[in-house]
């Protein structure tokens, strides 16, 4: 994005008024087709493969242009470009996608590197590995903006993406963090449409859920219960930490895990996708964390990273017998 689109886009943002009329905003289109910010208005997503790597797709679009002055219903189709395509490989049938929350990606890389995590555990034959990146809609002023961009456009933008793969994924793992819950939630409803004989695995990760939200839909993929049961299973880690009730509700379509006592200072916002990253490579990353033991163990189950398909077929077995629970798993305080 050129210094000059860029500072309209910050205009646009102060005037134009979310509440404004349909053709005001085909107004504001129009003048912007006319002056030159036309690939604005067509921000396309971006699949960049790779031989010996994670996958990379990239939202190119703003919430300002796509959520607010075009609207999500002619947002969410969007133009999908895929580069060196023929570096997936032809035996792959099953996708793991990560993706981050509001206002995170900006300064943080960590979907990218939990794609890799999960790439250096899985076998590039079976597995692609990939992350999903939508800072444009993500960099808003408020969580629930975030959190509305990503349910109504970089969720179905997600899903038009991996669809334009053209693979027959038979099962599908989509993570993600706070805001980034309602990007893959969205997603999943749509690949289930796309892709009807794939297993779904979601993965929560202290999901946000706006005031007045009802959290319900997360994790529920199919309106018969049975086949629900059958093609979908959800998991969800969260602490109880400053951002309170609206990231520690117990989902009614997840296995809710607790992991506020394994942070090793106090509980936040971000270290579910810290902890999960670590029951990938066996270790945290983090300075203050590096000499901490990754605890994942409760009870007889083992969770994050063991609970995937990824991990083992026999482990992924266990994790289809676990039931959705109104009261969540809770850690305690490793005796270490």
């Amino acid at each position: 994005m050129n210094q000059n689109s860029f500072i309209v886009l910050n205009l646009l943002w102060i005037v134009f008024p979310a509440a404004a009329s349909i053709d005001a905003r085909r107004e504001v289109a129009d003048w912007m087709e006319k002056n030159g910010m036309r690939h604005l208005l067509a921000a396309p997503v971006n699949v960049t493969a790779c031989p010996d790597g994670p996958l990379e797709i990239v939202d190119d679009a703003v919430f300002i242009v796509q959520q607010v002055i075009l609207s999500p219903q002619n947002a969410s189709e969007p133009n999908i470009v895929i580069t060196d395509p023929e570096a997936i490989r032809p035996s792959v049938d099953r996708l793991v996608i990560v993706t981050h929350g509001w206002l995170d990606k900006g300064t943080d890389r960590w979907p990218a590197e939990l794609a890799a995590a999960l790439y250096a555990r899985t076998d590039p034959n079976q597995w692609l590995c990939g992350s999903f990146d939508w800072k444009g809609g993500s960099a808003v002023v408020s969580s629930v903006q975030a959190a509305q961009y990503g349910r109504d456009i970089a969720g179905p933008r997600l899903a038009a993406a991996v669809t334009k793969l053209n693979r027959p994924f038979t099962h599908i793992h989509l993570v993600g963090h706070s805001a980034g819950t309602w990007v893959i939630q969205s997603a999943a409803r749509r690949l289930a449409q796309a892709f009807p004989l794939a297993v779904f695995h979601l993965t929560f990760l202290d999901a946000y859920v706006p005031n007045g939200w009802d959290p319900s839909h997360l994790g529920v993929i199919y309106d018969d219960p049975a086949v629900q049961a059958e093609l979908c299973w959800a998991e969800h880690y969260y602490t109880k930490d400053f951002t309170m009730h609206v990231t520690e509700q117990n989902l009614r379509w997840a296995h809710n895990v607790d992991i506020s006592a394994l942070d090793p200072l106090v509980p936040e916002h971000e270290f579910p996708y810290r902890w999960y990253m670590a029951t990938v490579t066996g270790r945290y990353d983090r300075w203050d964390e590096r000499n901490t033991l990754v605890h994942s163990l409760c009870g007889c189950t083992d969770y994050g990273f063991a609970r995937s398909l990824e991990s083992s077929s026999q482990n992924w077995a266990v994790s289809m017998s676990l039931a959705p629970n109104k009261r969540a798993v809770v850690f305690r305080k490793p005796a270490d």
